[in-house]
């Protein structure tokens, strides 16, 4: 049986939207496994009654496109009250043939955001402290400000060597010869995976723009990407002389590259063999999921309206899942996903109300359809099953059974409720 870890019901970066009654139409996983996926329909229950009337005051005083931080307790699924840091801001939707007013929340637990402050400077320290042992150099490219830094650490302090415009750095090294000419391909190489945000990898080259001397010295440059809401953010990378060094490349996710493209049933397959080859320790969820009477749709409004809500599906459930799992489309209506390290009860279910919801949310944006429901199977690996054989079976007949129910259903699959398959 579960633990029940009250870490896992701490706030940070939740996320909400409700309209001007205040009703939570949908919210991000984070927001759900905090106040209860199904304890309340309006936020108003969640705030502390002392602090109802400020909240409300300062939402209806905002007028469209204006936000405002405030501090409020809110209610915890544990009935426990924490002080939240609290973003509210309002605004209109417009379309042809609907308009609609609504807010945006983004909340933390402040407590919670002190203890990740904490954390993240004890590593920082200990980082720090390794980086300095190691007299390894360290570069940071900011894909939105397209700024370029190299550091490194003495006594445990970060020292700048380098910091400028990308385009400045490029030409300051083309100008002033800084890279030996029989290098040259392999920087330009390196800058080319920098620019396109290639998920992993590795150059070697000569240059002297580290010592200012006349000799080239030979680096090697291991750089990962890192990405959000599916676009590179930034790329980080140690510097070193080295010279029998190989690449190196993550085998339990895909690359940056794919990252535009849809998967196949393959790429599920290869995704999950993947993890549970190189991470003994690995946990992962299948799910199947269809949308209900996306036929009805189809005969009532047309084909290209039904696509444009399957499409909007697979684009949101796309984005959630990000660079933890992989998405494809296996048959007409019939979505598989594969996400990594969300099995507990309160992660899968937080996960699912949040993709449900965002979905509807984002059709409706799109066209004004409301009341779009989802049947759903899921299966875990290694709780289902340790082979992939075993875990396809849970999922279809999960699946099966979601169907069987009807519409707005979810079914994770438990051997004492649905029986064991062999």
């Amino acid at each position: 049986m579960e633990k029940n870890i009250i870490e896992k019901y701490e706030l940070i970066d939740g996320h909400a939207i409700i309209d001007m009654n205040y009703n939570i139409i949908t919210a991000n996983e984070e927001m759900y496994r905090f106040i209860g996926i199904s304890t309340m329909t309006s936020i108003l229950e969640s705030i502390h009654q002392v602090d109802l009337d400020d909240f409300m005051d300062v939402a209806h005083h905002l007028r469209q496109d204006q936000e405002a931080d405030m501090v409020i307790r809110m209610r915890r699924s544990d009935n426990s009250y924490r002080w939240i840091l609290l973003h509210i801001a309002h605004f209109q939707f417009v379309s042809t043939d609907n308009s609609f007013e609504y807010f945006e929340l983004s909340a933390s637990d402040i407590l919670a955001l002190k203890k990740q402050n904490a954390t993240l400077q004890n590593n920082m320290q200990s980082f720090r402290h390794l980086l300095a042992m190691e007299n390894e150099l360290f570069f940071i490219y900011d894909y939105k400000t397209h700024n370029f830094k190299i550091n490194n650490f003495i006594d445990n302090e970060i020292h700048n060597i380098i910091d400028m415009d990308i385009s400045e750095l490029t030409s300051k090294m083309e100008d002033e010869h800084l890279i030996s000419d029989d290098t040259i391909d392999e920087y330009n190489a390196f800058v080319a995976d920098m620019k396109k945000g290639t998920v992993s990898y590795t150059h070697r080259f000569k240059t002297n723009m580290l010592t200012k001397k006349a000799e080239y010295d030979l680096i090697e440059l291991k750089v990962t990407t890192i990405y959000s809401e599916n676009k590179p953010a930034k790329a980080v990378a140690s510097i070193r002389n080295l010279t029998n060094s190989q690449g190196y490349q993550s085998v339990t996710t895909y690359n940056f590259e794919k990252a535009g493209s849809y998967f196949t049933s393959a790429d599920i397959e290869q995704f999950c063999d993947n993890n549970i080859q190189y991470n003994p320790a690995c946990e992962f969820s299948l799910m199947l999921l269809e949308i209900d009477d996306l036929d009805v749709m189809t005969a009532e409004a047309g084909k290209e309206y039904a696509d444009s809500i399957l499409y909007t599906a697979l684009q949101t459930a796309k984005q959630m899942i990000s660079y933890r799992g992989i998405v494809c489309e296996i048959e007409h209506n019939l979505i598989c996903i594969a996400i990594r390290d969300i099995n507990s009860e309160v992660n899968l279910r937080s996960f699912l109300e949040s993709l449900r919801n965002q979905i509807a949310w984002n059709v409706l944006l799109m066209n004004g359809k409301k009341n779009l429901t989802f049947s759903i199977g899921i299966a875990r690996y290694p709780q289902n099953g340790i082979t992939m054989e075993l875990v396809k079976k849970k999922l279809y007949r999960a699946f099966d059974i979601a169907h069987e129910r009807g519409h707005n259903h979810y079914i994770i699959y438990r051997e004492h409720l649905h029986g064991e398959i062999s």
